[in-house]
């Protein structure tokens, strides 16, 4: 049974992120690059999506350079997965930091707006 975002533990949600693309890869088909978040909250983590060729593969931890790195609160990323938040403007009010190549966090806000993805996950 699907769950409202509220439910999923982060590990959760970032394993339900990665069913979903792999389910419909089309919008990721051709996107190449390491995306990494860092989430603070009570549990601070680290994930980085890996898109290849059509894949979304996430593990927790640095595995390699990413080519963008964002830094944002649990909350902030739930809105940002759902759309509920643009990343322009968690980038100007401060909801998230963002280290490297600007444009390829503007291209995954894109992306999941091909997603289209509601609540319940």
């Amino acid at each position: 049974m699907e769950k409202a975002i509220q439910e999923y533990s982060l590990t959760d949600l970032m394993a339900r992120i990665e069913e979903i693309f792999n389910e419909n890869p089309g919008p990721i088909q051709g996107f190449n690059a390491v995306v990494q978040y860092d989430v603070y909250d009570q549990m601070p983590s680290t994930y980085q999506h890996y898109f290849h060729d059509g894949t979304l593969t996430i593990k927790e931890g640095v595995q390699v350079a990413p080519n963008v790195t964002m830094s944002l609160n649990y909350d902030t990323f739930k809105k940002f997965v759902l759309c509920k938040m643009s990343g322009t403007m968690a980038l100007l009010t401060g909801k998230v930091k963002v280290k490297g190549d600007v444009s390829t966090g503007l291209k995954i806000e894109s992306i999941l707006k091909k997603y289209n993805l509601k609540e319940p996950l």
